[in-house]
């Protein structure tokens, strides 16, 4: 077993400088691909990642793409340099780096599975953010037919390459702001073991969010009418599966 990091960053260099040093010292590689940051941004977290992680893999899309595809895009570099198993971390400085050995121990014990960070929201997550989870906890429950997925939007999580990448190249998984709970399940139908593991979750004062609301809420909408419209059609597949399952018990 291999692991390394993988983050997907646009213009967010004074949240990611906050966790990096914090980061480094778990000594993992360290695979970021920049999503077409601006020029002077770019600059800068180049100039940060040689003074604070000097051994960083970076990669660029000229072009903006979205998350789920500089996720992507670091997956095969990741999976290309001999490494088994990827663990994201978002670049917005939300996630609590010290949780990190939790979903590593995690990993150890179950290298087969995807294991995802179940957040534990303090006082700074607004109504609205907390709401909207809810709606996506509930739309994946109906997705999938399973209360499998505890969580679908928190962006730490530990991938295992050889079970995610050919997943992703073979179905429709969002590229941009859908990808997280796309991916999730798109996994439970594959048949995919989802882990969870509480992870501390803050929203900085200073935090900046790239959600285009309108085409982003139009691109989710897409994405969720797709994977109910999937659900569908699996569902006498999964209802003979239960049935049989049912005889042959008794």
């Amino acid at each position: 077993m291999r692991v390394c990091l993988v983050i997907p960053h646009h213009d967010h260099v004074p949240q990611f400088s906050t966790f990096l040093p914090r980061l480094a010292q778990f000594e993992l590689p360290l695979f970021v691909t920049d999503d077409a940051s601006p020029a002077l941004a770019y600059s800068q977290l180049q100039e940060l990642l040689q003074r604070t992680a000097p051994g960083t893999t970076l990669l660029r899309h000229e072009a903006n793409q979205g998350k789920g595809s500089a996720v992507f895009t670091a997956f095969h570099a990741a999976w290309e340099a001999g490494f088994t198993h990827a663990v994201q971390i978002d670049a917005d400085g939300q996630h609590d780096v010290d949780d990190l050995p939790l979903l590593l121990a995690e990993v150890r014990d179950n290298p087969c599975a995807l294991v995802c960070g179940a957040p534990v929201f303090d006082e700074t997550i607004s109504l609205l953010r907390r709401r909207g989870r809810l709606i996506t906890y509930a739309l994946c429950r109906l997705e999938t037919l399973s209360p499998a997925i505890k969580d679908a939007m928190c962006g730490f999580r530990a991938y295992p390459l050889a079970k995610v990448i050919p997943l992703m190249e073979k179905s429709r998984v969002s590229r941009r702001m859908g990808f997280d709970p796309e991916i999730l399940v798109r996994a439970c139908w594959a048949g995919m073991e989802l882990r969870f593991v509480p992870v501390r979750v803050t929203y900085p004062k200073d935090g900046r969010s790239h959600f285009r609301y309108f085409a982003d809420n139009v691109e989710i909408s897409w994405m969720h009418t797709r994977l109910i419209c999937g659900m569908l059609v699996r569902l006498p597949g999964l209802a003979w599966q239960r049935l049989r399952g049912n005889i042959e018990r008794q």
